[in-house]
């Protein structure tokens, strides 16, 4: 099967899965191709993983999304240069501590609440007059695992035509 024909494929499959379409094989299904595509996007983005461990949490997609973070004396609203299940990352003036839990609200496209959660400081680039600063979210429920996951694969597929 070509490779287009393996997204079209799966891009319905999706589409069924988020109306909740899917009966348990299915399911089963798709959580592998979801593994697949995951897969091939960390390798498209020239990332390699350790044995063993799940594409879908690594893989990035370079999205804005708006993103609320409580840092300690301040409330900074900004947007995210890319998102991914294990985190997010911003340019910030100013990168915060790297031992504390910070809090944050990121707004999902076509979500009524955005995910609500903490995060912290994993990773910190100086820039000229600012900093990327990259997070790693902290203890998300399943179920907004689940719809972080489901906005990611939207996303991602909405780049491929």
């Amino acid at each position: 099967m070509g490779a287009n024909l393996w997204v079209e494929q799966f891009r319905a499959l999706h589409a069924r899965a988020r109306k909740g379409q899917l009966p348990e094989e299915e399911k089963r299904r798709y959580a592998a191709a979801r593994e697949q595509f995951a897969r091939a996007l960390t390798a498209a983005q020239g990332m390699s993983l350790p044995p063993g461990q799940s594409a879908r949490r690594n893989f990035r997609v370079a999205q804005g999304l708006q993103v609320d973070l409580s840092l300690p004396g301040e409330q900074l609203r900004t947007i995210t240069l890319d998102v991914s299940l294990g985190g997010f990352s911003v340019m910030l003036h100013r990168p915060p501590s790297e031992s504390d839990l910070h809090g944050f609200s990121l707004r999902l496209p076509g979500a009524a609440e955005p995910l609500v959660g903490r995060a912290k400081v994993v990773a910190v680039q100086r820039k000229i007059g600012t900093h990327r600063v990259a997070f790693a979210v902290q203890g998300l429920s399943e179920k907004d695992a689940e719809r972080l996951e489901m906005t990611l694969f939207d996303l991602a597929l909405e780049r491929i035509k």
